[in-house]
């Protein structure tokens, strides 16, 4: 029988299934788990309302996490969730040897984690900010859901402070809005209404993105502000791997490989680089 106390150092589906099966089965079990957010910030970061869908969400992106990197999630000593939201993801890290931290601009989403997930070290950052992290503080950074809601720009300042905190050699996983999620926007109306975009909008974004560009549609309210600029963000694959490639070494586009939607773009600090 499998030990549910080692956590995530137990192998990867094993915890995946345990997260997303398992413990919802057997409730004598739950105490193994992390603790869930309530349900208005799982709904805030992922639309969801349900504690075994948001499981769900964490215990995929923990699979497909696991099949990309060329070893454990628990072998990497010290990890940087980026853009945590309410621990969709860091919940995964529980048992988790070495040191994981998380960040968000959101400070509900913050002080949930910091109260309930004792393994994590989360941080409230600022838009448009250095992230509060030294130079080459991590072996591993996976940013889910980030980069597929922002601006050309921030996407640069972005990618170039993942590359600042990554340690050389390190490995940077990131989400993105690409080919498939594009396609399936404009054919499936369930995602259209889920993007909440205008037809219009989606038609020029579409355009930009067959040219190559990045394309991005505005949207005001949730974390709009003056300081920083929300919404929904495509990336073509030959613009990840021409101008993200100038800041990181992109090793693989697994296209579509987070619910048939988001790609995951694997990248990597140079290991001769120095600041």
């Amino acid at each position: 029988m499998d030990d549910y106390s080692q956590g995530c150092r137990l192998p990867a589906d094993v915890w995946a299934e345990f997260n997303r099966r398992i413990v919802f089965e057997r409730p004598e079990l739950r105490r193994f788990a992390a603790p869930f957010p309530p349900r208005e910030l799982m709904r805030n970061v992922s639309g969801l309302e349900v504690e075994r869908d948001f499981a769900a969400h964490g215990a995929h992106f923990w699979d497909v996490f696991s099949r990309l990197l060329p070893r454990p999630l628990a072998d990497y000593r010290d990890i940087l969730d980026f853009g945590c939201g309410c621990g969709r993801l860091a919940r995964m890290f529980k048992g988790h040897p070495g040191k994981v931290r998380a960040c968000d601009i959101d400070p509900r989403h913050i002080e949930w984690v910091q109260r309930n997930l004792d393994f994590v070290d989360a941080v409230l950052t600022e838009p448009n900010r250095p992230l509060p992290f030294a130079e080459a503080s991590f072996d591993l950074i996976i940013a889910v859901s980030v980069l597929t809601h922002v601006d050309e720009p921030t996407q640069d300042r972005l990618l170039e402070e993942l590359r600042r905190v990554a340690r050389p050699g390190g490995t940077v996983l990131i989400t993105t809005h690409g080919a498939r999620a594009l396609q399936r926007a404009i054919d499936e109306e369930r995602i259209f209404r889920m993007l909440d975009v205008p037809s219009a909008a989606l038609r020029q974004a579409a355009a930009s993105f067959e040219s190559g560009r990045h394309s991005f549609i505005c949207q005001q309210g949730h974390l709009t502000s003056a300081d920083f600029r929300y919404g929904i963000t495509f990336v073509p694959e030959r613009h990840v791997r021409t101008r993200w490639s100038a800041m990181l070494d992109v090793k693989q586009v697994a296209g579509g490989g987070i619910h048939d939607f988001q790609d995951v773009v694997v990248l990597n600090r140079r290991a001769s680089e120095r600041d």
